[in-house]
């Protein structure tokens, strides 16, 4: 017999003592001197652990039995928690969640630009269950157990989940999981369809099937079949997002409302909103609660998207201007200040990771700014920003790290104090820290 490879991995769970929650929710311990992260487990908590991965730095693991449990653990009520990737934090306790999301924006705080604001924001929370209204649901048939699957992926990212209901989904999209495999399963390329993006609107819910080889003339019957039945808008996707093409006309647009604001916002399928429709609405009106709009001001609306934050501002201030990198998205938000009847806002469509300064939307004098960037933030634009006259800038974040980054130069470096900080449950079970900063200045 061969000797044992040192590079190979035991294959014999191993006991570990969990000491910490690493960004992305998993434990974090010690073997043979290295790092281990250990999905399924908490602080305080021994473990026996599958060790599944190695590298150079740190190896990773799955707790496979919980010797010692943390008071902070809970049941998972889903029954593919284990398997499935959807989630990462169901075995915590979801008031220790949200606390776990702000110790990881305070702790990016501390270490990327060693400010605290002056006021912590009470998290905003909401609906823990069916609250994703957006999802791109991975697709495959597997030979061995002849049948197609259709979910997240599982926690090792080679394989899709088998599963056949989803309780994070909003319950029409988690409703669609098992017949979507059903009917995939009988079309004769049900080999080549790698993924299905579900989007839900107020009265209207929207597929789109990217299928790798064309469909039969009896496969669009079975999905025109299958979209009648569910009363779906269903669309097909050959290649890139230019080859979205509906397999009817639709006559109703997918749409979704801001109640209190009396909004109605009109999307594409494959159009970017916010997931939960509810917390979307609460973060919204946080946000415009802390900007204090009066009659008079002039508003800056960065990252603006289809106009999530855009339309609310212009009920408020004198004139409202978004400035969006994505085409199919400023034509979207042009369209939803049309049929709100807001004339006071003006959107521009702008690449923010380049220079703007001599841009036409930048010559307005502006007197508050909100950006809402993407996971890479803002760092670009923020010397533009300081060139204006705004004396409050509102920064939503999806990524606490990029925010942190960003704080310090607005506050080290752009004369910016950070007056308020908090975070918002956006996606819970979930790691994903979403947080609001306020900033102001002189």
């Amino acid at each position: 017999m061969g000797k044992k490879s040192r590079n190979q991995l035991p294959q014999e769970p191993i006991e570990l003592i969990v000491s910490d929650l690493s960004h992305d929710g998993r434990g974090v311990a010690k073997w043979n001197d290295k790092v281990v992260f250990v999905q399924n487990a908490l602080p305080g908590e021994k473990v026996m652990a599958k060790l599944n991965r190695k590298t150079r730095n740190f190896n990773e693991a799955l707790a496979v039995e919980i010797l010692e449990s943390s008071p902070d653990r809970v049941t998972p009520k889903c029954q593919f928690y284990t398997v499935c990737n959807g989630c990462s934090m169901m075995h915590l306790h979801e008031d220790k969640q949200i606390s776990f999301k702000f110790n990881t924006l305070k702790n990016n705080f501390h270490k990327m630009s060693h400010v605290e604001p002056a006021e912590w924001i009470s998290p905003l929370t909401d609906s823990h269950w069916n609250y994703r209204r957006r999802a791109r649901l991975s697709v495959k048939w597997v030979i061995a157990k002849e049948k197609v699957l259709v979910g997240f992926r599982e926690k090792n990212g080679r394989f899709v989940a088998d599963m056949d209901h989803c309780l994070i989904l909003e319950k029409t999209l988690a409703d669609l999981i098992k017949p979507l495999a059903e009917m995939f399963a009988t079309l004769s390329i049900k080999a080549f369809i790698p993924q299905v993006e579900c989007s839900m609107g107020e009265s209207a819910t929207s597929l789109i099937i990217r299928h790798m080889k064309p469909l039969s003339d009896n496969d669009l019957a079975v999905i025109k079949e299958f979209a009648k039945a569910h009363q779906l808008q269903i669309y097909l996707q050959s290649k890139g997002p230019k080859t979205i093409q509906a397999i009817e006309n639709y006559s109703e647009p997918l749409s979704f409302d801001i109640e209190s604001f009396g909004l109605t916002y009109e999307f594409l399928p494959n159009d970017f909103i916010q997931v939960n429709q509810r917390m979307n609405e609460k973060m919204i009106t946080q946000a415009l609660n802390a900007m204090e709009i009066q009659s008079s001001d002039v508003v800056l609306d960065l990252f603006c998207g289809l106009g999530n934050f855009t339309l609310p501002m212009a009920q408020k201030a004198m004139s409202v201007v978004g400035v969006e990198g994505d085409t199919q998205l400023v034509e979207r938000a042009k369209h939803n200040a049309s049929i709100n009847q807001l004339s006071n806002v003006t959107f521009y469509e702008a690449d923010l990771t380049k220079e703007q300064d001599n841009s036409e939307w930048f010559k307005q004098p502006f007197t508050k700014v909100l950006i809402d960037p993407p996971r890479s933030g803002a760092w670009e634009i923020l010397p533009l920003i300081a060139q204006t006259a705004a004396k409050t800038l509102i920064y939503v974040s999806c990524h606490p790290a990029s925010l942190a980054r960003d704080t310090d130069r607005l506050v080290n470096e752009l004369g910016f104090t950070l007056i308020k900080a908090g975070v918002m449950d956006m996606f819970p079970h979930t790691s994903h820290v979403e947080s609001m900063a306020i900033f102001t200045r002189p």
